[in-house]
């Protein structure tokens, strides 16, 4: 039993006329006799009848006419609701970042799209670079933002967003008179270390000296640097435009940093062939033309 029957089984008792019945569903006449029939056919009973020129009701069709109209009510309700459900994801965005994108690329440029599209809600979770690969081949994410440090899942496109350097904070006021000499390793070596405990595009450089303290904040670790005497590799995204006073950072370049590892890439990541919806579609070519004017 389809729903075409039974629509055709109330507009019956609507019009008496299979030609009437026709012109609503916008069918032809003999498809809503063919209907009728196998109506009749998979029910077992006669459920119309022709009296004096109009299509009338059996008492078997009056008895199925208030259930078929409860299976239509049904079905446009179920209808409705999906495609709320629809639009509503059609107007959603699910993020996945690491760390320093997340923190520090991405909120700009979300609360410029969402002035654009204000009608767009936007999910970003950021976690360490495992966590979210894991978490996109889940089907939890529409886009991910990863360093280049990173494997790439799966079946994806990484494009580039932005071209990032890798250098050291200290302590502005702290070092105004006591300059960091970033040209000697050995130098460098008698400082007092603070680093971030997960996985990012700096681990090439910090690798290179002994932490005296490790924290999973990229703020806390600039907190701690601008508080004292201490040093830090940071990315540069994380100290350019920031507007807080405190804590009083400056961001150098480290000569101990060879060209290949100074600088990084952060890549918005997407799977390859799948579809994508408008609002992705739209968030996509407004990352690339962030992306160009940063670079610029």
């Amino acid at each position: 039993m389809n729903i075409l029957k039974l629509r055709i089984l109330m507009l019956i008792d609507k019009f008496h006329k299979a030609t009437d019945v026709a012109e609503a569903l916008q069918i032809k006449q003999p498809t809503v006799s063919f209907h009728m029939k196998s109506l009749e056919k998979e029910m077992g009973v006669p459920l119309f009848s022709l009296q004096r020129g109009r299509i009338m009701l059996t008492e078997a069709g009056k008895k199925m006419l208030p259930y078929a109209k409860q299976i239509i009510t049904l079905e446009q309700e179920a209808r409705q609701a999906v495609d709320e459900l629809a639009a509503k994801s059609q107007c959603q965005l699910q993020l996945g970042a690491e760390s320093i994108s997340g923190t520090y690329l991405l909120p700009s440029i979300i609360a410029k799209f969402t002035q654009k599209y204000p009608e767009c809600r936007i999910q970003l979770e950021i976690q360490p670079a495992d966590i979210i690969k894991q978490l996109f081949q889940q089907g939890e994410f529409d886009f991910l933002f990863l360093d280049d440090q990173a494997p790439l899942p799966e079946h994806t496109v990484a494009e580039m967003v932005v071209s990032d350097r890798v250098g050291l904070i200290s302590n502005a006021g702290v070092h105004a008179s006591k300059p960091v000499d970033t040209d000697r390793l050995d130098m460098l070596a008698k400082h007092t270390w603070v680093s971030y405990s997960g996985a990012s595009a700096v681990d090439s450089c910090s690798a290179q000296f002994k932490p005296h303290l490790e924290i999973n904040s990229w703020e806390a670790v600039k907190q701690v640097v601008g508080s004292g005497d201490a040093l830090a590799f940071f990315p540069a995204c994380g100290i350019q435009n920031d507007n807080i006073s405190v804590p009083t950072v400056e961001w150098l370049p480290c000569a101990e940093a060879d060209g290949n590892r100074d600088r990084y890439q952060i890549n918005i990541v997407y799977r390859r062939n799948a579809h994508q919806s408008m609002i992705q579609q739209a968030f996509l070519a407004f990352i690339r033309q962030e992306g160009a004017q940063i670079k610029n």
